[in-house]
């Protein structure tokens, strides 16, 4: 379980600081699809960034699987991003002169993975996300919904818990966008979490939990 416990998060100092998160709690259960719903400003990819251990907290506490992940030195935060989150982006960033499968394998590649390793795991999720045609083209020749889903399989290759995605259908049409929801949902059922951030009402509603931020407050919860 994931929980969040009265975090603040604040940008800059003195009197320029701006309040992003302002004494925000919840909590998310293991295996759940849950939705940060919010305009923008409302402070939802703050969140993402913090559960993410990419932006750390001003007050307040994180803990996933009963470990305090604001109290992590520098050196075991990365330790714990690479083994346990995989990120999902509104814009993809991918790398658009490298193939589908080096972009797919590029966390193992950073991580000196052997080979074979990384070409039984890039197999696996073509197949899985249903782009094993595209495997050796490039991601710039790609269509948005199926660089989201190379951006999906490059999250996944690691087999982290927990997923984040930021965004992950803004950038694309309606149908693509409903592709990715299911992808998503899918992964929920194989036992990993997703948490999502979205404006989207009608994607929302297809969550497990949502809570709705405004000003970086909670405003509703379901």
């Amino acid at each position: 379980m994931i929980s969040v416990k009265n975090v603040t998060k604040k940008f800059g100092r003195g009197s320029n600081s701006i309040l992003a998160l302002d004494d925000v709690s919840f909590n998310v259960e293991d295996g759940e699809f849950f939705v940060i719903l919010g305009q923008s400003g409302s402070g939802k990819s703050t969140i993402l960034n913090l559960i993410g251990c990419i932006e750390s907290v001003t007050n307040g506490t994180i803990i996933v699987d009963d470990v305090d992940v604001t109290k992590m030195s520098n050196k075991q935060l990365c330790a714990y991003r690479n083994k346990n989150i995989g990120y999902v982006f509104q814009s993809f960033y991918l790398e658009p002169a490298y193939s589908v499968v080096d972009n797919i394998v590029l966390p193992l590649t950073i991580a000196g993975e052997k080979r074979h390793i990384k070409d039984a795991k890039s197999k696996e999720l073509l197949e899985k996300l249903n782009i094993a045609d595209k495997a050796h083209a490039k991601t710039s020749t790609l269509s948005g919904g199926q660089k989201q889903r190379v951006a999906i399989a490059r999250a996944l290759v690691n087999d982290p818990k927990i997923i984040l995605a930021d965004e992950p259908t803004g950038n694309l049409d309606s149908a693509n966008g409903a592709e990715v929801i299911q992808i998503l949902q899918d992964i929920c059922k194989s036992g990993k979490t997703v948490i999502m951030v979205t404006h989207n009402e009608e994607h929302a509603n297809l969550a497990d939990h949502i809570i709705r931020l405004k000003d970086g407050k909670i405003i509703y919860e379901k």
